[in-house]
């Protein structure tokens, strides 16, 4: 009998310790858990340097091509295409712009085949702007004589989805 207490005794002290070391352990799982989660992986400081670094003295060094705006010159293909005058025009309707001619081209052509019944050819103007990077093409419709009136027209226009009202005498 005396065997059987002190078995159970130590019976009850295995499954005290046992439930205790499982607590804790359960308790350690936990708080590794909190720590790991809430911890930041890494961190990505801001940028605050320059992307590039463009040199002032280039010292001696000759620095080809400074001169070229675009490698693609297509100004002689461009030659026997009547631009419109811009100096008449106040606001218009922006249909379509590009920097390579070729497109506005194709662009035309698929308007005027496709919009022919509702587009008259002489309400589309075409020209182009210079700038330091190249040169932008434009494809616009009608000349108005206020904004007001650009916007009313733009909205009865179906053949753009949103319209872009291009101011020219600024």
């Amino acid at each position: 009998m005396i065997k059987r207490i002190i078995f159970q005794r130590k019976n009850n002290y295995i499954i005290k310790y046992s439930l205790l070391l499982f607590l804790f352990i359960i308790i350690l799982y936990l708080i590794s858990f909190y720590y790991f989660i809430n911890r930041e992986y890494f961190i990505i400081p801001t940028f605050t340097d320059k992307y590039f670094i463009i040199p002032t003295n280039k010292e001696g060094e000759v620095v080809d091509y400074l001169d070229k705006k675009s490698l693609n010159n297509i100004k002689n293909k461009i030659q026997d295409f009547e631009f419109n005058d811009t100096s008449e025009l106040n606001f218009t309707i922006q249909l379509y712009s590009n920097d390579n001619f070729e497109k506005i081209n194709k662009y035309l052509i698929n308007l005027f085949e496709n919009k022919k019944e509702i587009i008259d050819q002489e309400d589309i103007i075409v020209f182009y702007k210079e700038t330091e990077i190249g040169t932008q093409y434009f494809i616009t419709y009608k000349n108005y004589i206020s904004k007001n009136e650009a916007s009313e027209a733009c909205d009865l226009l179906t053949i753009v989805k949103s319209c872009i009202i291009l101011n020219l005498q600024n």
